[in-house]
């Protein structure tokens, strides 16, 4: 018992000091990279940086960054559903207009939240990508600790991505209602409490998919100046008192599958193998006659 309360001890000092926002040992702390590691490696051919924030990237950016406007850049616009993601094809032409291909390693930041870079870390690890990383912080902690700010146009070197679609992270609306009221399977609701309870109805119909838990996106940030993440110990006390366990199917679902894809992110950072988003989320669900319906 031993080592394991040594651990666990460890991880409360790194947790308790606010400093360590960088420095936390999450399970698969990979994916999330600081500042120092950006500018330790902004020399690397191999590296593509991608600013996905809609606004300000000309009047400042990560040097090298290139832009991707936002989570609505990456939207099937002929797609049924509402805000749906591109399909393969159409998306391996928009990463390779913007230089990124299969042998880069892609480090995606936002304004500091990880909303959009979320969105966009789902989209290519979906469509086969394996080497991706969200700032954590974003442009806020870049800016914090005084990153360098360039204002210079990126040159865009095309790149040739070859999409190969991870099945297993895709989850529709059949599969869905194959599943409410599996004990093996947690659907994971990440939208606001109002949005749960269907007293903020964005469809046809409000409310919730029936047995789904709640736990708003947001809870996995830090509320201060830069939005960090939370430690690993909090992160996991949360989604622990849900019941939101790594033996169990975790089914992420918001309004569109963006703050679905920032759980998505999130639980994949804490070690959970077992995560897949529900693409159409509410925009087909609420909007789908005849579907159970809690609120």
């Amino acid at each position: 018992m031993k080592p394991i309360i040594s651990v666990f001890g460890l991880l409360i000092l790194v947790a308790c000091d606010p400093g360590n926002h960088e420095k936390e040992n999450y399970p698969n702390a990979n994916l999330l990279t600081d500042v120092e590691w950006i500018q330790e490696n902004l020399h690397r051919n191999d590296l593509r940086i991608i600013d996905m924030r809609s606004e300000g990237f000309e009047g400042g950016h990560i040097p090298g960054a290139v832009n991707i406007k936002g989570a609505n850049v990456l939207v099937d616009n002929d797609h049924a559903v509402t805000n749906f993601l591109v399909p393969p094809l159409l998306f391996e032409k928009m990463m390779g207009d913007y230089g990124i291909g299969n042998e880069h390693t892609v480090v995606i930041y936002d304004d500091g939240n990880g909303l959009h870079a979320s969105r966009l870390f789902y989209a290519l690890e979906l469509y086969g990508h394996d080497d991706v990383k969200i700032l954590n912080g974003g442009f806020s902690a870049w800016k914090e600790q005084d990153g360098e700010i360039s204002t210079s146009r990126p040159n865009n070197e095309l790149a040739i991505f070859r999409a190969n679609t991870k099945k297993i992270l895709v989850c529709d609306i059949a599969y869905i209602q194959q599943n409410i009221g599996n004990d093996h399977v947690i659907l994971y609701d990440a939208r606001s409490r109002d949005e749960y309870e269907g007293n903020d109805n964005r469809a046809e119909h409000g409310g919730h998919i029936p047995g789904a838990v709640h736990l708003e996106w947001s809870e996995s940030i830090q509320n201060e100046d830069v939005p960090y993440f939370k430690t690993a110990v909090e992160l996991q006390e949360l989604l622990g008192e849900k019941g939101i366990t790594p033996d169990k199917e975790i089914i992420p679902y918001c309004q569109s599958n963006v703050r679905g894809a920032h759980v998505y992110y999130t639980l994949r950072l804490m070690g959970y193998d077992k995560v897949r988003p529900y693409e159409g989320s509410w925009s087909e669900y609420g909007n789908t006659e005849g579907v159970p319906i809690q609120n």
